[in-house]
């Protein structure tokens, strides 16, 4: 007479295969998983698109200070657009205690650009001394 073996019922489907929980919780970690790479992607091109607009602002701002030599007398207050980039160009007389005798008055002056809108908006400046232009360069150049 042969032994009766006795199956049991969750071994078998436990060798079978995965569970439907299983299943379920490997579908909940790849999509967390996936949630992040796609987040972290979309930061680092944000951070690269931040660092091109950052980087052509600054350039615009040094080209306004490089295009100005001397400065005409009483300052100067020019503002533009570019590229989607607002600039502005400010010269103030810059006080030094030696404003009544004979020289070369100082301007302060501030390229200021700006870009963006609303809380996203950014801007940067930066800012130089010029002397003041004399008339008898004017009538050289």
């Amino acid at each position: 007479m042969r032994p009766l073996h006795r199956c049991n019922p969750l071994s078998a489907s436990s060798a079978a295969g995965f569970s439907l929980l299983e299943v379920l919780v490997a579908l909940a970690i790849m999509a967390f998983s996936l949630a992040a790479l796609y987040h972290a992607a979309g930061g680092s091109v944000r951070g690269v698109q931040t660092g091109e607009t950052r980087t052509r602002a600054l350039a615009l701002a040094l080209s306004l200070l490089d295009s100005r030599s001397t400065i005409p007398a009483g300052g100067l207050d020019e503002s533009g657009s570019d590229a989607g980039l607002r600039w502005h160009l400010s010269a103030r007389p810059y006080p030094t205690g030696h404003e009544a005798s004979p020289g070369w008055p100082l301007y302060r002056v501030e390229a200021a650009v700006a870009w963006g809108e609303g809380r996203r908006g950014q801007a940067l400046s930066l800012v130089s001394l010029l002397p003041e232009r004399r008339a008898a360069l004017e009538r050289a150049e």
